[in-house]
């Protein structure tokens, strides 16, 4: 009986996180886009954070919520969850993209650990 409870909580919680994550992009992104004036510069982050938020969104849906649902989601599990992120992010970036940041902010690994665990932080949050 509570394994169903259990399973039922997990459906609704993972049903109502997808839907706010994907409404937390948007309203990331809009808010981004009022704050930069270079348009093309707005395009570029606006483009960056959607890659970051929607690569958050697969691991959390591809790995991390199985494994919470096992129990098994540890420091270890978590560093994995964070280098997934990072490898989906890399792979959707443009190269203009990665030059923006990497002149804006020096460092491109860091700045996207610190943005998915920003996203984490902020969906934590929401749900």
């Amino acid at each position: 009986m509570d394994e169903i409870i259990i399973n039922i909580i997990s459906v609704v919680v993972t049903a109502m996180v997808i839907p706010l994550i994907t409404l937390l992009g948007t309203k990331l992104i809009q808010w981004i886009g009022t704050k930069i004036e270079n348009e093309k510069a707005a395009k570029i982050v606006a483009e960056a954070s959607a890659i970051v938020l929607n690569s958050v969104k697969t691991v959390f849906q591809t790995y991390v919520d199985s494994l919470k649902k096992s129990g098994a989601f540890n420091q270890s599990a978590q560093e994995v969850a964070l280098n997934r992120a990072k490898e989906i992010a890399l792979s959707q970036l443009s190269n203009e993209t990665i030059k923006y940041i990497e002149k804006k902010h020096g460092d491109l690994s860091s700045w996207l650990t610190v943005q998915i665990e920003a996203t984490i932080n902020t969906l934590k949050h929401i749900a």
